[in-house]
C-alpha cells in the first residue's frame, strides 16, 4: 500500500510546488545579453526559482535545460527514481555555444545524493573551454561529496578553467524552507561571489 501511496504523495507536493515556482518565474525575464549564463535543469521548479534569482543577481543570460521524460507527475517521477544514475536522457539544448560568456553557471537538483542526469548530459556534450564554472543547487537532507567531485571532473576535462560548488539545504518535502527563506539564502550565499 505505502508502494502505491508514496509516490501519489510527492506526486502532490512536486506539482504544487511546481505551480507555485511556475508562478513566480512568470514574473522575471527570461534572458539577457551578458558574459554570464545561467543554465539550469529543474523538475519541480526549485532549482529554476534559484537560477532565476541568480540571474537576477547577475543580469545573466537564462537557459532552460528541458528533459520531457522528467516531467512533473507520476512517470516523471518513476522515470526520475528508476534512471538517476543514468547519463542517457534526451535533454533540449543539448549543446550551447559559450563564447559570449565569462562565466557559466550550472543548476541541478540533487538527485540520489548526485547531480541530475540532465546536467551530466549536459556537462558531456558541451565544451567549457577556460570558462569559470560554479555547479549549483538545492537539496533535501545531503550530497554525496564523491558524486559532485566526479561532476567536477567531468567539467574540468571539457577544459573549464576553475569550478566552484555552492549548495543550499532546501529540507525535506513537507518541512521545506519557505520560498521567501530559501530566496533570501540564494542571494546571501550568491553575494559573496
Amino acid at each position: 500500500m505505502a508502494v502505491i501511496i508514496a509516490p501519489v504523495i510527492i506526486t502532490s507536493i512536486e506539482r504544487s510546488q511546481f505551480n507555485k515556482n511556475s508562478g513566480l518565474l512568470s514574473k522575471s525575464e527570461a534572458s539577457k545579453q551578458s558574459d554570464i549564463a545561467v543554465i539550469y535543469f529543474s523538475r519541480s521548479g526549485n532549482t529554476a526559482i534559484m537560477a532565476n534569482k541568480i540571474a537576477e543577481m547577475f543580469d545573466a543570460e537564462l537557459i532552460n535545460i528541458e528533459a520531457p521524460k522528467y516531467e512533473i507527475g507520476v512517470t516523471g517521477l518513476v522515470n526520475a527514481a528508476m534512471s538517476f544514475q543514468d547519463h542517457e536522457v534526451e535533454i533540449t539544448p543539448q549543446t550551447i555555444d559559450f563564447a559570449k560568456y565569462n562565466k557559466i553557471y550550472l543548476g541541478s537538483p540533487i538527485w540520489f545524493y548526485r547531480p541530475s542526469p540532465s546536467i551530466w548530459k549536459f556537462a558531456e556534450n558541451n565544451r567549457f573551454d577556460g570558462k569559470d564554472v560554479v555547479f549549483f543547487n538545492s537539496y533535501n537532507s545531503n550530497y554525496g561529496q564523491n558524486y559532485i567531485d566526479e561532476f567536477k571532473s567531468l567539467v574540468m576535462k571539457h577544459d573549464a578553467k576553475s569550478f566552484e560548488h555552492k549548495a543550499i539545504i532546501r529540507g525535506r518535502m513537507g518541512s521545506q524552507l519557505s520560498t521567501e527563506e530559501f530566496l533570501n539564502e540564494v542571494t546571501t550565499l550568491f553575494a559573496e561571489n
